[in-house]
């Protein structure tokens, strides 16, 4: 008896997982292509629906693609290695495709956990660079994570423009910076503000980055200003405390060294 209800939990589990790894999907070709392993036919096949007139506005194309690229981001065949070495940026590509083309959120919440797989594997990307202080790399993952969100996340984006200042990118990054800036303090006193909460590490981080680049550059009013609004956003988050504790210390010592000049 217990062999018989195993064998139909197996069966009704198997039959759930055959009816379209796009959760609420209807491509039933496409499924049982993915289902059955056979992810670069089902790759070839959802690309070129996308080019077809009927499905110009279907998403659903666009993120069997992303799955496949994934799927075969994942390959320890070398042959596929060697002809897919970008298939988890690619996937990642056309995640953001999907949802933008996705403007009725008809699949979106449905397949959340795909996307999100996809957001922590792109931010140990972006980790990757960052850490090594190569801001310039860290720039081009970020904006692509930025398109797995349906809105502009402003955290991602105030990352985005202090790793752009933090490379040389000066005018680039300023914009992007005032941008999230504008859209911190308009989200905060309407009660409104949202940021991707995989994010919120480096957004934090980028903001001691750029304080600390700002008192480099003897900017201590503005570092000290964007401490404040870090607070703001973060609110309860003590690691900004000692940093601003310096600032404060550093712009007495020159305000006295002025009035005795």
């Amino acid at each position: 008896m217990f062999r018989l209800y195993f064998t139909i939990l197996i069966s009704f589990l198997f039959i759930c997982n055959l009816q379209g790894q796009v959760v609420g999907g209807k491509n039933e070709k496409l499924a049982k292509l993915y289902n059955s392993g056979k992810y670069e036919t089902c790759l070839f096949k959802a690309d070129n629906l996308t080019y077809k007139s009927e499905y110009s506005k279907d998403p659903e194309p666009y993120l069997y693609v992303s799955m496949c690229f994934y799927e075969l981001s994942k390959s320890t065949n070398p042959v596929v290695q060697e002809d897919y070495k970008d298939a988890f940026k690619q996937a990642v590509k056309y995640a953001g495709k999907f949802i933008k083309k996705d403007k009725q959120q008809g699949l979106l919440p449905d397949n959340i956990d795909y996307i999100n797989t996809l957001k922590k594997e792109q931010i140990a990307v972006i980790k990757k660079y960052y850490k090594q202080d190569n801001y310039r790399k860290s720039v081009t993952p970020a904006k692509l994570y930025l398109k797995l969100n349906r809105d502009k996340d402003l955290g991602v984006m105030y990352f985005i423009g202090v790793c752009e200042v933090l490379s040389n990118n000066y005018s680039q990054g300023l914009r992007d910076i005032d941008f999230a800036k504008t859209g911190f303090e308009e989200s905060i006193n309407n009660g409104k503000l949202k940021i991707d909460s995989f994010f919120k590490p480096l957004t934090a981080s980028a903001f001691l980055k750029y304080s600390e680049y700002l008192v480099t550059e003897d900017k201590l009013t503005e570092a000290l200003d964007n401490l404040i609004l870090a607070k703001k956003v973060f609110p309860g988050n003590s690691e900004f405390d000692s940093e601003m504790g310096i600032i404060k210390e550093k712009i007495e010592i020159k305000n006295d060294t002025a009035r005795h000049e």
